[in-house]
């Protein structure tokens, strides 16, 4: 008995099986780079961005921190602007802000400091009085 088919050097089936499996590997690393290099271009576009501002409203313009894990926050929902303090005993909010007349106008309102807006909002304190803690 005489086997018919020619027998293969051990080298040339590794071989063959090693360039099969590198082809693989840079295929998949081909596709992934298509895919990551996609994601930053519609990042860039702010694609993701304009589809969660379609459904978020709430948004956290400022936050302060006043030390001891205790925060003030402005937020704001749709047109209103509400001032909300944060602490490990909770969260409380402290004055809903109304809007400036030159707001109802139609015109975009102006950027305003976070220290004056606080200062509106806060009941002020006559001087001389102490403040109760």
């Amino acid at each position: 008995m005489t086997n018919l088919t020619p027998a293969l050097p051990a080298a040339a089936a590794s071989s063959s099986m090693l360039a099969d499996w590198t082809r693989m590997l840079g295929t998949l690393c081909l596709l992934l780079a298509t895919v990551w290099v996609g994601l930053l271009w519609l990042k860039g576009r702010n694609w993701f961005r304009s589809a969660l501002d379609r459904r978020i409203r709430l948004r956290v313009e400022e936050s302060r921190g006043l030390g001891n894990r205790s925060f003030l926050h402005l937020v704001s929902c749709g047109s209103q602007q509400f001032l909300v303090s944060s602490s490990p005993a909770g969260v409380s909010m402290i004055a809903e802000l109304m809007p400036e007349e030159s707001h109802s106008s139609g015109t975009p309102p102006e950027p305003t400091d976070f220290s004056q807006r606080l200062k509106e909002a806060l009941p002020k304190v006559p001087a001389g009085r102490p403040v109760a803690p």
